[in-house]
């Protein structure tokens, strides 16, 4: 019944993007034109009828449409830009080989301009509906969790954003989410018979999250939620990896499996860097005031050098110095022996909410993240990207569990996952888990998620 009743609103945003694209071409003409009739009306009507096959076609075979509970509005975003800049290329080409040169491409950039924020107007109206109406306990699902420590992450998640609309009903796992979810949701044992409570409990899905599930185990719920009709979910770090960076290749005529830890698209890889060459050129090119009057502030603040450089870990281990602009005193690293027994954040990390070594212009600089500004120099040379895992220090590597180094197998970043999802009140692991998962799931589109959660971090004023 939810996957029907999910088609059928799926298909009713479909008709709304047809719709609304009809709207933006008609008001581009109006605006354009000062009229909504082309030169004759088969012009007018071939047109439109383009407008409804590209943007039917799109819609439905992109999956442009589809309402996800957890999707943020930049990814919101996203797919309408990727709606509004496919059907408008298709539009051009089809009015070239149509021979309708009198349209014009200043028209159709009009169009996509107005379709796009009419799209996105709309589809932020019905997720916010969508998102109050979840608060409210309506159009919820209902979750048995059964898990493991990795199973934290997603169940803070589920704490943080009630306007998903998922409800635990049932988590399964050691007494270590116990203590910390036990006053959440309601905690069974881990012998606790699963077929049985599938039949005693109203339950739309079973989510099973442990980094070292058994084939039996899961043959077993894939088998008992299949025979009762439960949505069966699954997540484990390596089967996230073996699903995404998988490929054959040969060594002459041996074929061999190959396992990345990385992407391994080139092109994306490629489009990544190049995005990152122009994005911090004109960064520091066009930020080069602000850059004047925050050394100009630290000068009169402090004495002391404008930039502080340090020694970071990149890719695979490479070293290089990262720029920021200077927010502590200059003996700041002498200091730091004084205070380790206030070191707030576990691991090998060294974070004090009020430390004492930063200077009045250091706080607010830090505050709104304007002290990473110079590492867009970093990136200019390619140490460095806009989006990936923060650059650590070699002190904090040489501390690393194994699985932990991994996570310098991509490029380091200027902003993160970590970043923007709550930085120093995120416990080590969680954060080391956070950087896996982005390295495991990475694509252009994420790094656009990232890189518009970081701009409503840096307004909000989030950084520490």
């Amino acid at each position: 019944m939810l996957k029907e009743r999910a088609n059928v609103i799926n298909n009713f945003l479909i008709v709304a993007d047809i719709l609304i694209a009809l709207i933006s071409i008609n008001l581009a003409l109006y605006f354009w034109l000062g009229s909504i009739s082309l030169v004759n009306d088969k012009d007018y009507m071939i047109l439109i009828l383009l407008i409804v096959i590209f943007w039917f076609l799109l819609a439905k075979g992109l999956g442009i449409s589809i309402i996800f509970r957890s999707r943020p509005y930049s990814a919101v975003l996203f797919n309408c830009f990727g709606l509004v800049s496919f059907g408008t290329i298709l539009l051009a080409i089809s009015i070239f080989l149509l021979n309708l040169f009198h349209l014009g491409i200043k028209l159709l950039l009009l169009f996509a301009v107005l379709d796009l924020v009419l799209t996105f107007f709309y589809k932020v109206l019905v997720y916010s509906y969508l998102k109050k109406a979840r608060k409210k306990g309506l159009n919820t699902l209902n979750l048995l969790v059964i898990g493991d420590h990795n199973a934290k992450g997603f169940l803070r998640q589920i704490l943080m954003h009630q306007e998903w609309g998922y409800r635990v009903v049932a988590l399964i796992g050691p007494d270590s989410l116990q203590s910390e979810f036990g006053d959440y949701f309601p905690f069974l044992s881990q012998d606790t018979d699963v077929e049985q409570l599938l039949r005693d409990k109203t339950i739309d899905e079973v989510i099973l999250i442990k980094e070292n599930a058994g084939q039996n185990e899961v043959e077993k719920m894939v088998e008992i939620c299949s025979e009762v009709g439960v949505i069966f979910r699954m997540y484990s770090p390596f089967f996230n990896m073996l699903a995404n960076k998988t490929h054959l290749q040969y060594f002459g005529t041996l074929p061999m499996l190959t396992i990345s830890s990385t992407s391994i698209n080139y092109l994306e890889l490629k489009a990544k860097r190049v995005m990152d060459s122009v994005f911090s050129f004109l960064a520091l090119l066009f930020l080069s005031p602000v850059f004047l009057i925050i050394a100009l502030a630290i000068k009169l603040d402090s004495k002391g050098p404008v930039l502080f450089s340090q020694k970071r870990v990149g890719l695979r281990g490479r070293r290089f110095m990262v720029y920021k602009f200077r927010t502590m005193v200059t003996n700041a690293e002498e200091l730091k022996s004084e205070l380790v027994e206030l070191n707030e954040v576990d691991g090998p990390v060294f974070k004090i909410a009020n430390d004492p070594r930063i200077t009045r212009v250091g706080r607010f600089l830090r505050k709104t993240s304007l002290d990473e500004l110079p590492q867009f120099f970093n990136v200019f040379v390619g140490d460095m990207s806009i989006v990936g895992p923060r650059p650590p220090l070699p002190d904090e590597v040489r501390k690393y569990e194994r699985w932990q180094l991994r996570r310098l197998s991509m490029k380091p970043g200027i902003t993160c996952i970590w970043q923007v999802s709550g930085r120093n009140s995120v416990p080590f692991d969680e954060w080391m888990r956070m950087d896996m998962q982005y390295i495991d799931n990475w694509s252009l589109k994420l790094d656009f998620i990232i890189f518009l959660k970081t701009i409503r971090t840096v307004i909000r004023g989030d950084g520490k």
